[in-house]
């Protein structure tokens, strides 16, 4: 499976700094500060200098809400590798740094802005020059602000949509349900879990990521139903499949691999057991050591003979369930409390 490094701590984006828009920078009481003048002798130098000292107080506050705070947003490099992942399915490859940088050439300008001021305060020759340098300046300070809103506006709400993406606590052992969709792995989390399992929604999708709770000697796990997959190539694979494949190969998830033999999901047995055999392929660890297989659905009847002998032999050693009737459920049960409970060297593959 892919590494995460041991210096990406999760939970980074639920901590991305407040960025204020333009009305709320306009609002703000540094505009009206005032700077007491210094003792010197010659009143047109003091003047100049109170100016000058102004100015770049202005631009010292106005650094505090546009550079430093696209410097408290961590590099996306640094981000534990699923939320990196799930950076990228929300707002695309590259939009991330690319706002970032829009935020930090607000202050640039700004910053431009306000020197170009300063150097002209330095050649005035009268009291009144000098404060209404400091005057235009003002003006044209938030002037830039007015003219940059839409990069401000698109900035707070980039870091509002991350704030508030759903956080699966990688900290607590996760034990996923994987497979094709409408398999049944929302009706077995539901069957493992507590009776409120929570919805995790993703804004580039309109299914969710359910996570029910199992309770291990008073210790709370997660039981994850993953969103669907289908048998296809990676680049033909949308937002939420990339989701669910972010889910199996950027978190140490043990999985419980889910298949539906009736043929009511709409995917054929054939297509998952591919499915099945490409997963197993690309998580080769997981497959040795973490893996568990289950046939759903198996109150409903259906036609065994539509199964090849190979795929009867290969259905033949899944754990056998229904939710329906709970036949089966208790076995499942033991093997997914089992997963959750293996320790980290085992989920983790550091090979």
């Amino acid at each position: 499976m892919a590494k995460h490094g041991t210096a990406a701590v999760y939970g980074a984006l639920q901590r991305l700094p407040y960025v204020n828009t333009a009305p709320e920078i306009l609002e703000m009481r540094f505009w009206r500060h005032t700077i007491k003048e210094k003792v010197m002798a010659d009143p047109i130098r003091r003047t100049k200098n109170q100016t000058a000292r102004l100015i770049n107080y202005q631009l010292s506050k106005l650094a505090g809400v546009t550079s430093h705070v696209a410097k408290a947003f961590p590099p996306l490099k640094t981000l534990h590798s699923f939320e990196h992942e799930v950076v990228l399915l929300t707002l695309g490859q590259g939009a991330y740094e690319n706002q970032l940088q829009s935020l930090r050439r607000v202050y640039a300008e700004l910053h431009n802005t306000g020197k170009a001021f300063e150097v002209e305060n330095k050649d005035v020759l009268t009291q009144v020059e000098s404060q209404d340098c400091m005057a235009r300046c003002l003006d044209a300070l938030k002037e830039v602000v007015h003219q940059k809103a839409p990069v401000l506006k698109e900035t707070a709400e980039m870091a509002k949509t991350l704030r508030k993406l759903p956080e699966i606590d990688l900290d607590k052992p996760i034990f996923a349900l994987v497979g094709s969709p409408n398999v049944g792995k929302s009706s077995l989390v539901k069957a493992l879990t507590t009776a409120n399992p929570e919805i995790a929604n993703y804004p580039f999708t309109t299914r969710g990521v359910t996570i029910g709770h199992i309770f291990i000697n008073g210790v709370s796990y997660q039981v994850a139903d993953t969103p669907g997959l289908l048998f296809r190539p990676d680049e033909k694979r949308n937002a939420i499949e990339k989701l669910a494949l972010s889910i199996l190969t950027k978190t140490d998830a043990t999985v419980g691999f889910v298949i539906d033999p009736t043929g009511a999901s709409g995917t054929s047995v054939a297509e998952q057991l591919a499915l099945r055999a490409e997963l197993r392929d690309k998580l080769p660890w997981k497959a040795q050591h973490t893996w568990i297989d289950i046939l759903s659905k198996i109150d409903v009847p259906f036609d065994a003979s539509t199964l090849t002998p190979e795929q009867q032999s290969e259905l033949a050693t899944f754990l056998r369930v229904s939710t329906q009737t709970n036949e089966g459920l208790l076995a499942v049960d033991a093997a997914a409390r089992d997963m959750l409970l293996l320790p980290p060297e085992v989920k983790a593959d550091t090979a």
